[in-house]
């Protein structure tokens, strides 16, 4: 049975589930936490899986969850959606908004949201999910739902996989996962072959010298003029050593340094991201990074015993890579489904996403992670990590119908 064709039998079941699915939707919205945080979120949606008979496991990589549904030989084909919120304070309005507060990893007070559509994305699987257990007489194989944690700290996958995902719950024969989209209309499905997401760096430089009274400034060597230089200086590495045809971002979004108006510090940290598509870029990027950076520290007259420290840090991820023949398959799928005016081809996204990690098994378990737009037209919906990001809840039906096309469209059929 071909996607489409199982969408004719799983409407019915869908329509009647959203009244308790949008329900759903709403007290996740209300309850979000923080990357590391979901115990609630995870115990939720875990009840709500077993409930539509499903075997779970809670605990996998801190709080991920794996939920299976075997129903016979077949295909073992996996559906992830990820769990975590944002330290973001929402601004929506609406009567379900978030009023949580949590203390996040450097101990501060800071207000929670779905400003991601992480919410959206559980209660669509939740919905596939009972979807296909009311139709199991319809397929066969083996449905591995997915419920990851730290996506936005882009770690919740390698945590999963480094607890054993695939070693103690079986490797998939296919990997499915979609993400909401206020860039594309209302409706509309956007996928691509190939690379999709960005790959992402991030890493700390301690810019350090020698510090001081600001009455005598040739006593010291500044970090904080350093730092200023590097920031700038950094900015030309894109244009003048990157190939133009390639893509690639450097971004220092924050800097600190210094406590008091009147005193040179003795370090400034700088907080930098780089974007990239293809990993020798990354190279080059972070070669060029440390080669500037002490350049501009040694010209500052800063002690060779001082030069500025580089750190890489965890929330970094490899660009996302669509399997192409799995991807064209899913594509086609939704094509016949929803009709070529809801299915587009888009280019690569200069954002990351830590699905990807999930690919890397031998053999490579392929990957197909697409969009689904929520732009109404009258800009309503807001943009993704906004305070006022706020999907319409209609787009849940459409999002269920999305991954029951094409979770369908790889599992057996008992007519096969």
């Amino acid at each position: 049975m071909k996607g489409e064709d199982f969408l004719i039998l799983a409407d019915p079941v869908i329509a009647a589930a959203f009244p308790s699915l949008e329900k759903l939707y709403r007290e996740f919205h209300a309850h979000p936490e923080l990357s590391g945080q979901e115990e609630w979120t995870s115990r939720r949606l875990a009840g709500e899986l077993e409930d539509a008979g499903y075997t779970v496991t809670r605990g996998v990589g801190g709080h991920g969850l794996v939920a299976l549904l075997e129903n016979g030989p077949g295909q073992r084909v996996m559906i992830r959606a990820d769990m975590d919120a944002l330290p973001v304070r929402e601004e929506t309005g609406l009567s379900y908004q978030s009023r949580r507060k949590a203390t996040d990893p450097k101990g501060r007070e800071v207000e929670v949201m779905h400003a991601c559509g992480h919410d959206l994305h559980m209660t669509a699987l939740l919905g596939a999910a009972r979807t296909f257990s009311a139709l199991r007489r319809h397929w066969t194989g083996t449905l591995m739902l997915i419920g990851q944690p730290s996506e936005e700290t882009v770690s919740g996958s390698a945590m999963m996989m480094g607890d054993g995902l695939y070693t103690r719950f079986g490797r998939p024969d296919a990997a499915l996962s979609f993400h909401v989209a206020p860039d594309l209309p209302e409706g509309v499905i956007g996928y691509r072959e190939g690379i999709f997401t960005a790959g992402s760096e991030s890493l700390d430089i301690t810019v350090r010298g020698v510090g001081g009274h600001a009455a005598h400034p040739e006593q010291t060597r500044d970090p904080v003029v350093a730092a200023a230089r590097m920031i700038l200086a950094f900015q030309t590495i894109v244009s003048r050593e990157m190939p133009p045809d390639e893509f690639a971002v450097i971004t220092v979004a924050s800097v600190h340094g210094g406590l008091k108006h009147n005193a040179i510090p003795e370090e400034v940290i700088l907080q930098v991201n780089i974007r990239y598509f293809d990993p020798k870029i990354r190279d080059l990027l972070l070669a060029a990074i440390r080669r500037t950076a002490d350049g501009v520290a040694l010209s500052s007259g800063i002690p060779r015993e001082l030069m500025p420290r580089i750190d890489l840090l965890p929330e970094s991820v490899l660009p996302l890579v669509n399997d192409p023949a799995l991807t064209d398959r899913v594509a086609k799928a939704f094509v016949r489904s929803f009709g070529s005016d809801y299915v587009r081809c888009i280019k690569p996204l200069t954002g990351s996403e830590d699905f990807g990690l999930f690919a890397q098994a031998d053999p490579p378990v392929p990957v197909c992670y697409f969009r689904l737009g929520c732009d109404d037209g009258k800009g309503s919906c807001g943009y993704l990590h906004s305070s006022r990001f706020s999907p319409d809840t209609s787009l849940i039906r459409t999002a269920v119908s999305a991954l029951v096309v094409a979770a369908a469209e790889l599992l057996d059929t008992p007519s096969r």
